[in-house]
């Protein structure tokens, strides 16, 4: 028996039972009971509770038929489980119950992996899993490995969900655990679905490496080189690439080391099984760490031996891996000129006689890089008669798109992206409709693998790149350079200018390339999303193509793309992002040339509000070191003065984003074009109070500073800008305390009547109008009779023609003079 302080423990636990269950968490009531069971098994209370809580648990639907499933292990059983998950939204803490229930069944079952992967979506069941791999780090993770590819997604979701752990340092020890669990089990032999550990190894290293310290050894480096071979699964292969770049990135020096001696000892080794290991490692380490991996293929005698070695093999898998690492080795000219020189004629024997379609592909490919020129070391280039022409071999390439498998479409892009290098084959495939119709078709099927996406968007790249805009100071530095290296400036390639780049622009355009990006770009990686933004700037650049490319969609997408990039280098707490510095310049850039010449109440409407378009644009209004940002600048404000002729509420936000910088820094700028855009802008803002306020206000921080400033654009040289800042104080004294303000300035009214002797009849007319605001206060007429202003309005209707100007002109006379 029981004694009585044990009792009240049991009934304690009990009622702590009770709480629990009202407050729906059952299965830290089962834990209650459990315990005040041991203590007092036959205490009427606890046999009561213990009814309660089934009686609870009877009423969850998905709690019932996973108790049933666990006991039956009945299929039917368990997809009536899944169905309940898949369509009902489960409560956090019923997802926490169902976990517990369902770790007893042990065992791969498909369902049973699928049932875990739904419930994991839910916070409940990461705590729960959370709290269990603090517990028992090791049966965890054996066990929701044996369940199968959902279950350890379901486990990396939790390893790198912060929220679902208690403290940083439990957050840690998890990755720590889990990491040394996946490399133990990638270590095992004859591994059933090894892509699940490399998997958890690669997300663990790309995300939390700084958790990883002293983990990382060579062996485990072996483990994720050894996972390179070509041999292996796609996507075992794919985390094991991922892995390795993570690697090298955190530290390229011990990296480059252990790749150097993980090769060099099985090639040592010199049978064909640890050649293809080692060449497939060092294939995929190539486009992470050039230098390294060069200095490793450039090794005294590999080169030169490599044909003859492989040849003396006789295996077709070391053939293709050598094949694979020479075309992943021309990245470097060194390694291209060796190349050239030990491998070139083995290549053309390939392509000529080889009846393996891949193995064909692959050495035409490398030779489509090599180029038509070998480039002695000592001499100039020249060309070597009997050799493969490129020409065909990029002919083939483009018959492979056109009416190839998947496996040859895939060499043939790279080749093409390659060969699209050269003016010439940019202008014939850009010539070519069923071929980019046909490569269009196969990057838009929802299977499309990467390097198919990413070698079609290369090409597309090429096809639409203009030459770059030089500044007069960086022409003259390219003219320096080339003398120093004794050579004569070369012309650019006629097919680079800008009209013959503005045909191939047009011919994508019609193409559908627009629709392409945009379907392409769902997948949010950050090569597709800098490609696009590229091939969009190009296309932008022709006015005549901005306005299919914004029917099409491209303005939605140049947003969206925009926002990735600066949510993506904002969350970045290392400083480093998978972007370019030049990645959000290019979208708002190609968003801002757009944006100039398109209606935008014909784009812009509730699901895509005008609003989401200014900070891109504002972005390009911060002065930078670039030689191109005034152009950037000019740009942007064009496109903020079109979207500003929308509405108030789109005025108000450019105000709230722009307005500073605008009159602070742009108004005042050097660059005639700046000024006048800026101005331009201004004048179309003036249409919101809130901008009105900024020059009129007494309250107004610096708003007489500013109303002498907009004055003074009334007196440059430049008549564009004289007009915008005429038509700005023309809507800016349509209110009272405006003219207040300007009859306040030492030199207002002077400003005024200069306006109206201007010679342009646009400018003249905004004058006019100007005063006649001003003589509608009295103390304004007073003032303009100082100034002379009636015989100005005399000579205004003496000298225009206009009907405008002679009638308002007409209007302010008859004020002036009291008629």
């Amino acid at each position: 028996m029981s004694s009585t302080s044990e009792e009240q423990r049991a009934l304690q636990l009990a009622q702590k039972a009770a709480d629990s269950v009202k407050a729906g968490d059952l299965a830290e009531a089962a834990r209650y009971l459990r315990e005040a069971s041991t203590i007092a098994p036959e205490n009427p209370q606890i046999k009561d509770a213990w009814t309660s809580l089934r009686q609870e648990e009877d009423k969850s639907e998905l709690l019932t038929l996973c108790k049933i499933w666990v006991k039956s292990r009945d299929e039917d059983d368990g997809d009536r489980a899944l169905r309940v998950v898949q369509k009902q939204a489960i409560n956090p803490k019923e997802a926490e119950q169902a976990m517990e229930i369902l770790f007893s069944f042990k065992g791969e079952d498909d369902v049973l992996d699928q049932v875990t992967g739904e419930l994991l979506h839910s916070a409940g069941a990461q705590r729960w899993l959370a709290t269990a791999v603090r517990e028992q780090p090791t049966r965890i993770y054996y066990e929701m490995f044996e369940r199968g590819d959902d279950s350890i997604e379901g486990l990396l979701k939790v390893l790198l969900n912060r929220s679902v752990w208690p403290d940083d340092e439990a957050f840690k020890n998890g990755h720590r655990d889990m990491f040394m669990l996946s490399l133990a089990m990638m270590m095992e032999e004859a591994l059933e679905h090894p892509e699940r550990a490399m998997k958890g190894i690669a997300q663990l290293l790309a995300h939390y490496a700084e958790h990883l310290k002293g983990i990382i050894d060579a062996d485990s480096f072996d483990v994720i080189l050894s996972t390179l071979d070509i041999r292996l699964p796609a996507s075992l292969r794919s985390q094991a690439t991922l892995a390795s770049i993570k690697l090298f990135e955190l530290a390229p020096d011990t990296a480059g080391e252990l790749i150097s001696k993980f090769v060099t000892n099985r090639v040592k080794k010199g049978d064909a099984n640890d050649l293809v290991i080692a060449f497939s490692a060092a294939t995929a380490i190539f486009p992470v760490a050039v230098t390294a991996a060069a200095a490793l293929f450039l090794t005294e005698g590999f080169v030169s031996t490599l044909v003859p070695m492989v040849q003396k093999k006789k295996s077709h898998k070391l053939e293709q891996v050598t094949l694979e690492l020479i075309s992943a080795a021309c990245v470097d000219k060194n390694c291209r000129d060796a190349i050239n020189k030990h491998c070139r004629e083995w290549l053309e024997e390939l392509v000529a006689e080889s009846q393996d379609k891949k193995r064909a592909n692959l050495a035409a490919l490398v030779l489509v890089k090599l180029g038509e020129e070998v480039a002695p070391s000592d001499g100039p280039q020249i060309i070597v008669p009997g050799r493969v022409d490129q020409s065909d071999l990029i002919a083939s390439f483009k018959s492979m798109v056109i009416g190839g498998d998947t496996s040859s479409k895939q060499d043939s892009v790279e080749g093409l992206a390659y060969a699209s290098l050269q003016p010439k084959v940019r202008e014939d495939l850009s010539k070519s409709p069923k071929f980019l119709k046909r490569l269009l078709g196969t990057m838009s099927e929802p299977s499309a693998p990467s390097n198919i996406l990413f070698g079609g968007l290369t090409i597309f790249v090429n096809i639409t790149e203009y030459l770059p805009i030089q500044s007069e100071e960086e022409k003259r530095m390219s003219q320096l350079k080339a003398y120093a290296n004794v050579q004569k400036p070369a012309a650019p390639d006629e097919l680079l200018n800008d009209a013959n780049v503005s045909v191939r622009c047009k011919r994508m355009l019609e193409a559908g390339i627009v629709p392409l990006l945009v379907h392409v770009c769902k997948r949010g990686s950050p090569t597709i999303l800098n490609q696009s933004s590229q091939i969009l700037l190009s296309l932008s650049k022709e006015p005549k193509l901005r306005g299919p490319m914004a029917q099409q969609g491209a303005i939605k997408l140049l947003i969206l793309i925009w926002d990735h990039i600066s949510a993506t280098n904002t969350a970045s707490t290392s400083g480093t992002t998978p972007y370019p510095p030049t990645a959000l310049t290019t979208t708002a850039q190609a968003l801002s040339r757009i944006l100039i010449s398109i209606n935008p109440s014909h784009v812009f409407n509730a699901a895509l509000p005008s609003t989401s378009a200014i900070r891109p644009l504002a972005s390009q209004l911060t002065r930078t070191d670039s030689s191109t940002w005034q152009l950037h600048a000019f740009e942007a404000l064009l496109a903020l003065t079109n979207l500003a002729s929308l509405d108030l509420g789109t005025q108000d936000h450019i105000l709230r984003s722009a307005f500073e910088i605008v009159i602070d820094d742009l108004l005042l700028s050097n660059h005639t074009m700046i000024r006048r855009a800026a101005t331009e802008l201004l004048c179309n803002l003036m249409a919101s109070p809130t901008c009105i306020a900024y020059f009129a206000d007494p309250a107004a921080p610096r708003a007489k500073q500013r109303l002498h400033l907009l004055l003074a654009m009334t007196d440059v040289d430049d008549t564009p800008t004289r007009s915008a800042a005429g038509g700005a104080l023309a809507m800016l004294l349509s209110v009272s305390e405006a003219v207040t303000a300007l009859l306040n300035q030492e030199k207002g009214i002077e400003f005024l009547l200069e306006l109206c002797r201007d010679e342009d009849e646009d400018v003249k007319y905004r004058g006019v109008v100007c005063v006649r605001s001003v003589a509608e206060v009295p103390e304004g007429i007073e003032k303009l009779k100082d100034k002379g202003a009636v015989d100005t309005m005399k000579l205004v209707l003496k000298e225009s023609r206009r009907q405008e100007v002679l009638g308002t002109g007409v209007e302010t006379l008859k004020i002036l003079l009291g008629q």
